[in-house]
């Protein structure tokens, strides 16, 4: 596995762990988990779709399922963040961003699964 590809897979189980962390009842420090999450999630994948220097290593992880899923996901996920830190007050964006990160925790579930 790739070093950009292990560092989205780390970022999505950071994701995963906050989210769960603010659902504990941690409020303040998991709001700041969360976000911070977010923001390395969104690095993460930027870093893995834009680096020419493994082009071919995301090619092949394109094709093998179930990264498929998990790769959309992704891209979803990326055009929720942005549209949501374009305008904080969209309340659709903020719809459409805890959507797409349920999906990318659930796609990350999957990719965990089928690996093991």
């Amino acid at each position: 596995m790739s070093a950009d590809v292990h560092a989205v897979v780390t970022a999505a189980q950071e994701l995963r762990a906050a989210k769960q962390f603010l659902q504990s009842g941690h409020l303040i420090k998991g709001v700041q988990r969360h976000e911070r999450a977010k923001r390395e999630l969104y690095q993460a994948s930027h870093t893995l779709m834009t680096s020419g220097a493994d082009q071919s290593g995301f090619q092949n992880l394109k094709q093998a399922e179930p990264f498929t899923t998990f790769l959309q996901a992704l891209v979803d996920f990326r055009g929720a963040y942005e549209q949501r830190r374009a305008n904080s007050t969209d309340s659709q964006a903020a719809s459409a961003l805890v959507n797409a990160i349920k999906n990318v925790i659930s796609e990350l579930d999957h990719v965990e699964g089928s690996l093991n």
